[in-house]
């Protein structure tokens, strides 16, 4: 078992990289890898406006799960661990004007339990680059940037505003 990794989630497979040199904690000490992991997403299938995947590492091993909930006010999805614990709660912001979303730690919406916002980086943009900014930050430089999506089959989640790139999903 990896260090920091709860006993009762699962342990990303590992293949041969260097370390990461400066990792960053979002959700939780836990769920940091000290090593790329190579991720594999899976949707389900929709059904009345559920859009539900999961998030398997290379041998299969589920290690999150994402669920919507459909038909509410609000459009809000929860990550879930392989457990079922809910380790964040993704909400969009209505009445914004970059599509503004919020993710809270667990099932809350309480301002301290903001981990992150994410939001487009232009007003008007063709492919889906987001700015991702972490609780603390109070700036106008994001902490992160994704470039592509969904739509692409791929993006780059790059440092800052930089060309930095720390994950790359395809």
């Amino acid at each position: 078992m990896a260090t920091g990794q709860a006993s009762s989630n699962p342990v990303p497979a590992m293949r041969t990289h260097l370390p990461v040199e400066h990792p960053v904690v979002v959700i939780g000490p836990q769920y940091l890898a000290h090593y790329p992991v190579e991720l594999a997403v899976s949707t389900k299938a929709w059904t009345l406006g559920e859009n539900n995947f999961k998030v398997a590492d290379i041998n299969g091993t589920v290690i999150f799960h994402v669920k919507n909930k459909p038909l509410t006010l609000h459009d809000r999805r929860f990550m879930k661990d392989a457990t079922g614990n809910t380790l964040v709660n993704l909400r969009q912001k209505i009445m914004s004007v970059h599509s503004k979303w919020e993710a809270f730690g667990g099932e809350s919406k309480d301002e301290k339990d903001l981990l992150f916002t994410a939001k487009k980086s232009k007003l008007f943009q063709f492919k889906a680059d987001l700015d991702v900014f972490l609780a603390n930050n109070k700036g106008d430089v994001p902490d992160f940037k994704i470039k592509g999506g969904y739509a692409e089959h791929s993006c780059s989640v790059l440092l800052g505003d930089s060309n930095a790139m720390l994950a790359q999903v395809s």
